[in-house]
């Protein structure tokens, strides 16, 4: 897209304030775009990847004019800062926040009147202000920006109902040319931002940059067992170089992985969620922010303020419920151009959660009706706070389909949202509860989004960079899949202190035989011991590298130290081809899950899955499989079974369900059977 043409003179003036303020060259292309836009008197809704240089488009204005812009953000953490980098490069800017006194506020707000200030910040909620409602209409801004932009749509991952205010206000201080911010938007959210931006039939030019980031290097794993996720996610942290963010889906969860990551890492983590005081927020913030804090574990009420560049990893440890959201978290990894790494490291038993949590969530008429009854209960004009659970996306909803329908006023603040009704909301029943079922299917979709990255078979940064619409730039390796062609759904971790001993043990062989390691055994199939980590000699005859020779030479050692454990209480993870419906049924035995919904998950029968349970319990070690046997008998019927294998033998099980006058049926008896072997194959040696 090609904007309209600047002039020499204007060409000559930004290129002068360029180099003298921002000690800068040339523009980047979507820059120069925005600017022509601008300039030539045309709103502007910028889409641009985090880092790319978004604030020089309304910074270079508001010096270009000498008129001031005024910049609505949700990102308080970052306004204060933001507003005193400017002032070091002499340009005069604000942050009013409630951070503020009284008296600091109302000099701001002079400052305003009196035309010193060129840029000025504020959050959203601050809007609805009188003082500074009337300091805008006695000097009006030049330009409103609306940074963050997706937050104005239901249909965006953060959606914010106060967002919805800035066009009343944008008319209430003369319609000042308008240019919304933000980092990704699907064409709904575009939509959206268009219609409760603009006024009237105002034209607002899209401007697309490039949403590809080729310094992220992207990777998922996934465990069956949260062992094994702590140690994991443990192994990632210690090993980044810089500022690491690990996002967990609830309060309580950021604050139990600082508490582990604290103990594991050697110190100290920091947890990051809305529920702290807001001076605790802010400290972390600022710490984080400044390279005092390394790593903190939150909630995605962390990252939109912060302006770390040195940020080597961000860390996922539950599956976000869209492929936008998980974007913008992760670009928050590498601002300064260099590589960094975004790891999702979930357990399978997340993915079902969040399809049952989305399904579970589909509006239900009755409840509808009772919400609706709740806001006609309230006093008309008279205002009442409406507390929200912690992942609430439906309530909001709701009350901003009343509130476009003007039935109700909304107002965001501490602890919930404030609602004043305004009339009966009873007759919009019908169009609530569309709505409702418009945003489910749509978040339904969104992660369906989110799991083909999750479950991708080819490259995941073409996945992200495709759903936008673009087409990603030629750079690999860019992701684990690009690694390792073909391999898609296999997620290797091997034990390093295992690793190190097993290379230890060869070293020792070679030292005594007069040879090289890799005549022993090489890296590759030292390597897939680990990872497989057979348990009996017959696995162990299974596995690359380990002919008759070998298995009859070294079998019994390499079994010994493949059982080893550290003591420490790290487990773990064996490999998984998912692609094998018998790994993939093992896996949801490791995880819990009930035996009828593994079969349904990996497409088999019953009998055919029990096939995978029975073999898993003859060959795994003891401690893997025990705490699934719940699913099948207690202990006591366990006893009872097993005292008759004991006397009649364990060869057929008809007579043994005879015996017992078919208390348990055929499919019990058949577990039950492998166990019994098991246990005595182990006693017995």
């Amino acid at each position: 897209m090609t904007g309209p043409l600047l002039t020499t003179d204007q060409h000559r003036r930004i290129h002068t304030i360029l180099q003298d303020r921002f000690q800068l060259n040339q523009l980047r292309p979507f820059q120069a775009e925005v600017l022509s836009r601008l300039l030539n008197g045309q709103s502007v809704l910028a889409v641009v990847s985090t880092g790319a240089g978004k604030s020089l488009c309304y910074q270079l204005p508001a010096l270009f004019w000498d008129k001031p812009v005024l910049i609505v953000s949700p990102l308080v953490a970052l306004m204060h800062q933001q507003a005193d980098t400017m002032m070091a490069l002499g340009i005069a800017a604000q942050a009013l926040t409630g951070q503020l006194s009284a008296a600091a506020q109302e000099s701001i707000l002079r400052k305003w009147r009196d035309g010193a200030l060129r840029l000025l910040y504020v959050a959203p909620e601050r809007l609805v202000d009188e003082r500074l409602k009337q300091a805008l209409r006695q000097l009006p801004p030049k330009l409103l920006v609306v940074d963050e932009a997706h937050c104005i749509s239901e249909w965006g991952y953060d959606f914010r109902p106060e967002y919805r205010r800035i066009r009343a206000f944008r008319e209430y201080v003369g319609r000042p040319l308008l240019l919304a911010l933000t980092a990704t938007a699907t064409e709904r959210v575009k939509a959206d931002i268009r219609w409760h931006l603009t006024i009237g039939q105002e034209p607002l030019a899209l401007i697309s940059g490039p949403v590809d980031r080729p310094n992220l290097f992207l990777r998922v794993e996934m465990v069956s067992r949260p062992l094994s996720q702590r140690a994991r996610v443990s192994a990632l942290a210690r090993d980044a170089s810089g500022g690491v963010i690990v996002y967990a889906a609830s309060r309580w969860e950021s604050e139990k992985w600082a508490a582990h990551l604290s103990r594991t890492v050697d110190e100290p983590v920091w947890a990051y969620h809305a529920g702290l005081e807001p001076e605790q927020r802010r400290r972390i913030e600022r710490g984080f922010s400044r390279g005092q804090i390394r790593m903190v574990a939150a909630t995605t009420a962390f990252g939109m303020g912060i302006d770390r560049p040195d940020i080597r990893h961000i860390i996922h440890v539950t599956v976000p419920e869209s492929l936008d959201a998980y974007y913008q978290e992760i670009g928050r990894g590498g601002r300064d151009g260099q590589a960094a790494e975004a790891t999702m490291v979930v357990q399978l038993t997340d993915l079902h959660r969040r399809e049952q949590w989305i399904r579970k969530d589909k509006p239900d008429p009755e409840w509808v009706d009772e919400v609706m009854g709740r806001v006609n209960a309230q006093t008309s004009a008279r205002p009442v706070l409406w507390e929200l659970q912690e992942g609430d996306a439906r309530m909001p909803v709701i009350l901003s389909v009343l509130e476009d329908m003007g039935a109700v006023s909304v107002t965001a603040g501490v602890g919930g949202l404030t609602v004043v009704r305004l009339c009966d909301v009873s007759v919009h029943g019908d169009a609530v509860l569309h709505r409702l079922n418009q945003f489910w299917e749509r978040r339904r979709t969104q992660f369906e989004h989110m799991m083909r990255y999750v479950e991708a078979d080819d490259c995941r940064r073409a996945v992200i960079v495709n759903y936008y619409g673009q087409s990603p730039a030629p750079v690999k390796p860019c992701c684990d899949l690009c690694l390792t062609p073909g391999k898609a759904k296999v997620f290797l971790r091997a034990d390093p202190p295992l690793v190190e001993r097993m290379r230890q043990w060869r070293s020792d062989q070679a030292r005594q035989q007069g040879v090289a390691p890799y005549v022993v055994l090489s890296d590759q199939d030292l390597m897939g011991l680990v990872l497989k980590r057979p348990q009996t000699k017959e696995d162990l005859s299974q596995c690359r590298g380990m002919g008759s020779r070998r298995l009859e030479r070294y079998g019994d050692e390499i079994l010994q130290l493949l059982r080893q454990t550290d003591g420490d209480g790290i487990d773990t993870e064996p490999a998984y081809d998912l692609s094998s419906a018998r790994d993939r049924a093992i896996w949801h035995f490791r995880a819990g899950t009930p035996f009828p919904q593994v079969a349904n998950e990996v497409g088999r029968s019953e009998s055919t899955v029990r096939s995978y349970l029975v073999d898993w319990i003859e060959t795994a070690p003891v401690k893997e499989w025990r705490h699934y046997l719940r699913h099948w008998f207690t202990k006591a019927d366990y006893r009872t079974m097993a005292k008759t294998m004991a006397n009649m033998g364990s060869e057929r099980l008809r007579p043994l369900y005879e015996a017992l006058e078919g208390r348990y049926g055929f499919d019990q008896w058949d577990v039950a059977r492998a166990v019994f072997r098991r246990l005595n194959r182990q006693s017995q040696g």
